[in-house]
């Protein structure tokens, strides 16, 4: 440590109440700095994670002609041999190391009538016990109702339920265009009504087992969509490039998640308005030390004046009160972080329940949002502090620079 440094430790410790103010404030605005990016980390992985496993998967295979008319949900570009490529894919084990689970999937829509009601709704089929890991509604079925084990069934959400008159039990009449563009009729038997909490899925979702579907829409041993669920959601870009190469001969693209919908740019923009929102928060919480550092060197004029007379250069006077604002900034940084740690592990475990706002809104997003830890979130909100407050410290400590030891003197 050299003397300048142990100057300005010394000069933190000579008025304790006024330093204590300002490691208080820079560790109030690093401890909502953590905070806010466990919880952001949360509502983006959150988002990341519902999004993929209801609709796209981390990697999704299709047809070229499906891609192109994705939003329709065309159930006339489809994948003629899906368990081939499966199989080729899962056969790789370079790949399959990395895939949790692979599955064939059909999404379409339909206009369901019952009672003179009608409404829009969207079937999504697969194979159950996969959907059980995925889609997982079978958690959120109410009581008295069970999860498909036939392909003659279906599970309903409550909304849809509720407007067209449907209950336990009764059949469903699907209706819609095949792959052979001829219209076809099938009925399901509701076993199960699920509430999620999302209006989103309750309104409009019912789930179907994927024969079941491949029968009402004439493609038997044909899928729409292959989804891939990867053990790092990371590499999907990077394995959807090899995964391309590899069934490219099957007349098919994989599509990472990030490519497909407005969902990758949205969490993109989100992370960049948030970094800048944290800079500002450590700027405000570091804004004390500015103003304390001022107050000090007005009173110390004829403490800088003496210094100077004995040796010390400008610079080391620039050092001595810049050194001072540092030391402040980062004790604050390290308290407010390990304080917000903590906050944030607690609520990593026990979450925060958004259910009664979560309820309104059309996203795919879980009630319940469980905040990110970041060990790296650490070291940048203590580094963040501690920049801030050393620039912030330099405007009031070139004050202290340009005094003239006369003028200082003075003030003796």
């Amino acid at each position: 440590m050299s003397f300048i440094q142990k100057f300005a430790l010394r000069n933190v410790g000579r008025n304790k109440r006024r330093s204590l103010l300002a490691v208080i404030s820079v560790m109030l605005s690093i401890m909502l700095i953590i905070f806010l990016q466990g919880l952001i980390g949360g509502f983006l992985d959150n988002l990341v994670h519902n999004y993929t496993k209801n609709e796209t998967g981390h990697i999704r295979i299709a047809t070229k002609g499906f891609e192109e008319r994705a939003k329709f949900f065309p159930v006339t570009e489809n994948i003629q041999n899906p368990e081939q490529i499966i199989k080729a894919i899962t056969d790789d084990e370079s790949l399959n190391k990395k895939i949790k689970s692979i599955s064939q999937r059909i999404t379409f829509g339909v206009l369901l009538t019952n009672d003179g009601n009608n409404k829009q709704a969207v079937a999504y089929a697969g194979d159950p016990e996969i959907e059980k890991n995925l889609l997982m509604l079978q958690k959120s079925l109410l009581p008295g109702g069970r999860y498909l084990q036939n392909d003659d069934e279906a599970i309903v959400g409550k909304i849809l339920a509720d407007d067209l008159g449907y209950t336990l039990g009764d059949k469903i009449s699907v209706m819609t265009q095949g792959s052979d563009y001829a219209l076809h009729l099938k009925k399901f038997t509701i076993v199960g009504i699920f509430e999620t909490g999302l209006t989103l899925y309750d309104e409009k979702l019912f789930q179907i087992p994927l024969e079941g579907a491949q029968d009402l829409l004439r493609m038997p041993g044909e899928a729409q969509q292959i989804v891939i669920m990867l053990d790092n959601y990371h590499e999907s870009e990077k394995l959807a490039e090899d995964i391309s190469s590899k069934v490219a001969k099957y007349d098919v693209i994989a599509s990472a998640w990030s490519e497909i919908g407005g969902y990758a740019m949205w969490v993109d923009m989100a992370k960049s308005i948030y970094n800048w929102i944290y800079i500002i928060i450590a700027f405000l919480g570091a804004f004390i030390i500015a103003n304390i550092l001022m107050m000090v060197v007005l009173e110390r004029r004829k403490e800088i004046g003496i210094i100077k007379s004995m040796g010390f250069t400008n610079g080391q006077v620039l050092s001595m009160f810049v050194n001072e604002g540092m030391l402040l900034g980062f004790m604050g940084s390290v308290v407010g972080a390990i304080i917000g740690i903590g906050i944030v592990t607690f609520l990593h475990y026990h979450g925060i329940d958004f259910s009664k706002m979560m309820g309104a809104i059309e996203f795919p997003m879980s009630n319940i949002i469980y905040l990110k830890i970041n060990i790296l979130n650490f070291i940048i909100a203590v580094l963040l502090g501690t920049i801030v407050s050393t620039i912030v410290s330099f405007f009031p400590s070139r004050r202290a620079e340009k005094m003239k030891i006369v003028d200082s003197l003075k003030s003796v």
